[in-house]
């Protein structure tokens, strides 16, 4: 375990995650002083013993933990190596999410009084913005370490074609 502070960011190189775990596995034993820094398009959830106790906008943050650099070696002792402080930063990208497409699959069928049985197909655009990062974090992305867009687009496509 190091003695070292710790710099906790997260830079999305494809520009298709929302959301980025840090760490992506699990949570950390983060350390107290540790800094958090959040870009412009950016906000970070903190969670901390499995609580989100902070939504960090953009900047630089110093997080509170109950893990001492210089003790955390000896309170982790007990448990195996692992510190019992553990707390996890989720990174969500506030940017807007463009030229995600929906459409049917197969085309569906409409009984029509003049026409009879129509094969009917649709398609589109639509964009997306994660507007309240906590409450996507609990009902949609959950505890997973990275994810991107295509995750909902999915869901999504089958919502709008319902």
């Amino acid at each position: 375990m190091s003695l070292l502070l710790e710099v906790i960011q997260s830079h999305d190189e494809t520009g298709d995650e929302m959301i980025h775990r840090v760490p992506e596995e699990g949570s950390a034993g983060i350390k107290l002083g540790a800094v958090c820094i959040v870009r412009e398009s950016q906000v970070a959830v903190f969670f901390r013993d499995g609580r989100a106790l902070d939504i960090l906008g953009p900047g630089r943050h110093v997080l509170s933990t109950a893990n001492l650099p210089l003790l955390s070696g000896l309170l982790s002792l007990p448990y195996g190596g692992t510190s019992p402080f553990q707390a996890a930063v989720y990174f969500v990208n506030q940017k807007v999410f463009t030229n995600m497409k929906w459409g049917t699959r197969k085309p569906v069928a409409f009984r029509d009084r003049e026409l009879g049985v129509v094969r009917l197909r649709a398609y589109g655009v639509y964009a997306m913005r994660i507007s309240d990062p906590a409450l996507f974090l609990n009902t949609v992305s959950g505890t997973q370490g990275v994810f991107t867009s295509a995750d909902v687009s999915d869901y999504l496509r089958d919502v709008i074609v319902a």
